[in-house]
């Protein structure tokens, strides 16, 4: 492995430099930056002797200022148009000496746009955040039968016919998309993952009996997560013996908000910067992550993976026909309610009320999945482990020299 020695500015483009031998060359394409995970998984990569250049266009920070009607505007303009611009051009000027890009369905055209550009060059992999048309169909945004969803669907099956290889986020989603718009040309399953270091040293401990859990929401809540359930589980008025927090956002988060009222057992609030996000993960002894019906074939929820590593037990509204459900039976690590099923999640929150140490062995667990699987680190593993074989299989324009295995320290 290479060692880091900086992040440097190049004709307008954040670069990770490893040794300045660097075996393989690694373009990331995201229109939005920042998320913690997704900076942990590039500096991983670099730290394995790569050089890391991200394409985008618009930092997280940046890309949640953007409020109002002309804020949307810009929003999309940069999104769409000036990034569109800026992949195509990016794509087409560095593809005789690109091996390998990574480019994200963000937005959802992009993987499609720079397999075409570089057709022949290097490898180009599709790695698919959302599913599309289904994720505008399931927004209710558009309908099934529409050109647009016609459009989309097309650009979809181009991707995964074109890319040299496919990452799916869960097994199921990837059983899906490819039995409705045909096979990847190399299919590959990696999960999200999140960053476990800010909680690798504070495992769950047991609860004391006096002491109600606390059940967190926390990230977006959008038209693809269920709050119907919550909702009528409120509207009954029953006690439940637990505290809920919600540090969200989004049109679910809203209607939620507005139908339910005040309520003495909730709190609502907004997301939270980093620090005051990690201190309120570590509270939280159940994280609460749903995906309203039909959502299953197109979303994974990024933020159970968050939850595994800071200890917490999932509550998961959602069908049991899921990544998300196969997820938690697989590792004990919570339970799985059916959306509408209100006698299940109540019988689930007694448990949680009143069983504190079943409580606490389904945090140990998740706590243990979360770092032994799910961590960044490891999950940067199997991604290195893809760019090894695609290295190996000979591609026109990729550096077939193997990553060294040597020592290495990030100074950044």
């Amino acid at each position: 492995m290479g060692n880091i020695v900086g992040i440097v500015q190049l004709h307008g483009e954040r670069r990770l430099v490893s040794n300045p031998n660097h075996p393989l060359t690694i373009e990331v394409y995201n229109s939005v930056g920042g998320a913690a995970f997704f900076q942990r998984l590039l500096h991983e990569w670099a730290t394995a002797g790569s050089e890391v250049i991200p394409y985008q266009v618009l930092s997280e920070s940046a890309y949640r200022k953007h409020r109002g009607m002309l804020g949307c505007i810009a929003l999309r303009w940069h999104m769409y148009v000036g990034y569109t611009w800026t992949c195509w051009r990016g794509a087409r000027k560095r593809r005789a000496r690109s091996p390998v890009r990574v480019v994200t369905t963000n937005p959802f055209f992009t993987p499609a746009l720079v397999a075409r550009a570089t057709r022949g060059h290097g490898a180009t992999i599709n790695l698919l955040y959302d599913l599309y048309p289904e994720a505008l169909i399931q927004a209710g945004k558009i309908a099934p039968d529409s050109w647009v969803a016609r459009r989309c669907a097309a650009l979809t099956r181009s991707a995964l016919r074109e890319c040299t290889a496919t990452v799916f986020l869960g097994d199921r989603l990837r059983v899906y998309a490819e039995a409705t718009y045909g096979p990847a040309r190399r299919a590959v399953v990696i999960p999200v993952g999140a960053d476990g270091r800010p909680f690798k040293d504070t495992p769950p401990g047991l609860l004391p009996t006096e002491v109600r859990p606390q059940i967190l929401y926390s990230g977006l809540m959008g038209r693809m997560h269920d709050t119907d359930t919550i909702a009528a589980l409120w509207a009954e008025k029953e006690p439940n013996g637990v505290n809920w927090a919600f540090h969200a956002s989004g049109a679910g988060y809203a209607r939620l908000r507005q139908t339910s009222g005040m309520r003495a057992e909730v709190t609502w609030g907004a997301a939270l910067p980093e620090v005051a996000w990690q201190q309120a993960m570590k509270q939280a002894q159940v994280a609460l992550v749903t995906i309203a019906p039909g959502a299953e074939r197109v979303v994974m929820p990024s933020k159970t993976y968050s939850a595994l590593v800071a200890g917490q037990a999932i509550l998961a509204i959602c069908r049991r026909a899921s990544d998300l459900a196969d997820l938690i039976i697989q590792h004990d690590c919570g339970w799985v309610v059916e959306p509408g099923d209100l006698a299940g999640l109540k019988q689930v929150l007694n448990g949680i009320a009143q069983n504190p140490q079943e409580l606490w062995a389904k945090r140990r667990n998740a706590f243990e999945a979360g770092h032994q699987h799910y961590d960044t680190g490891v999950v940067a593993e199997t991604w290195i482990k893809l760019f090894k074989e695609l290295q190996s299989s000979n591609l026109p324009g990729i550096n077939t020299v193997k990553l060294p295995r040597v020592q290495s320290q990030v100074i950044l």
